[in-house]
């Protein structure tokens, strides 16, 4: 009887315990994404869509974008990975929140800001990344405008520098033309 009570005493100890791993201390950047992401998968909106690498530059129109990939980035710069959880200090604005990582933590995502904006329901996530190593170094920023939970905008900005050489830059700016 008694291995009994432990036993039911241990599952509902553990039931709790995983409740409070699931609970998100950032913003949820991923559920936010994917949930963008599903929504352009289904109405395929076109865009207009402006590249640059150095001094080349191209612009296109398109409805047929692979939106996983397309954004890919913001999902897998999501904050909430249990390995993060105390990685991040957190900062309240009058506008928002900015999450910015501790010193002496070497992750890749450096500062997160959410922005939101007089425009009813209108945000702006703004994302600084950067990696580096023996060969090159790698920074970049990354921004999303939403209004109702619909993408507006986005942009990729990136400069790589590889062991004695130039440094190379790179950018990519969307603009949803309909929803």
């Amino acid at each position: 009887m008694t291995k009994k009570i432990l036993l039911i005493s241990l599952f509902f100890v553990s039931c709790k315990q995983e409740k409070q791993i699931t609970n998100k201390k950032y913003f949820d950047l991923k559920g936010f994404s994917e949930s963008i992401i599903a929504e352009l998968e289904i109405k395929k909106p076109e865009v207009t869509k402006v590249w640059q690498i150095g001094n080349n530059k191209e612009t296109n129109s398109t409805n047929d974008i692979d939106w996983a990939k397309e954004l890919s980035l913001f999902v897998e710069s999501d904050l909430n990975k249990r390995a993060f959880v105390n990685s991040y200090s957190i900062q309240e604005t009058s506008k928002g929140v900015i999450y910015k990582l501790k010193p002496g933590e070497s992750l890749l995502v450096k500062s997160m800001a959410i922005e939101n904006l007089e425009e009813k329901n209108s945000k702006i996530i703004s994302i600084e990344t950067s990696t580096s190593n023996y060969l090159f170094k790698t920074n970049s920023k990354i921004m999303m405008k939403t209004k109702n939970g619909k993408l507006q905008e986005y942009s990729v900005y990136s400069i790589q520098k590889l062991f004695l050489s130039t440094p190379d830059t790179s950018s990519i700016d969307g603009r949803i033309i309909n929803l």
